[in-house]
């Protein structure tokens, strides 16, 4: 009768023994998503210190090492989610060499019969020169597909009257200098037609 009752212990221990292991491996997965998480924010903050450092100081090195890290990195992620709401926008633009496609995520404002897009980076970035080569581009907004003519590089202070509150702070705290202002063409489609 001994045996039979240690036998009765022993299957008793074996669920609790997996159930702890599965805690354990539960234990060590968040530990691991936490850890990833973690790294996610402190690059995100290190990224953005930088962006504001670039932005303010003008220092030609660390705007390139900015713009290259957008370019490649951040710019394919924003692209998913530009476009839909918000200040969010893509620029559709033609490569003025290549004549390849391109689609590049900005922040943007509609006004009446204008689109302005502030220019942190400065004026010296492809996808405006694109833009300003080919005199034309299609511009996604709100939901929108905007065709967009007659792009003209002008003075922030021309146009940060026209920006939301909202905008306007984040760009005078960028440093802008320059806007390119667009004419809308009368053919704004839905994003979805």
């Amino acid at each position: 009768m001994t045996f039979v009752g240690a036998s009765k212990e022993r299957d008793v221990r074996t669920p609790q023994g997996s159930a702890r292991t599965e805690v354990f491996k539960l234990r060590k997965i968040a530990g691991a998503l936490l850890a990833v998480v973690a790294v996610v924010v402190v690059v995100w903050a290190v990224d953005t210190a930088l962006m504001a450092w670039a932005w303010r100081s003008r220092n030609p090195g660390a705007l390139r090492l900015v713009k290259r890290f957008n370019k490649y990195v951040l710019n394919p992620l924003v692209l998913r989610f530009s476009g839909r709401s918000g200040p969010s926008a893509v620029v559709h633009h033609i490569g003025r060499r290549s004549g390849a496609f391109y689609a590049t995520p900005v922040i943007a404002h509609q006004t009446h019969d204008d689109v302005i897009i502030p220019l942190p980076y400065g004026t010296d970035v492809d996808w405006l020169r694109n833009l300003l080569a080919a005199g034309q581009a299609v511009v996604d907004l709100e939901g929108c597909s905007l065709s967009v003519e007659e792009p003209a590089v002008v003075d922030i202070d021309d146009v940060v009257r026209l920006l939301p509150a909202p905008m306007a702070r984040t760009v005078r705290l960028n440093g802008a200098r320059d806007a390119v202002r667009m004419r809308v063409s009368k053919s704004a489609t839905p994003e979805s037609a």
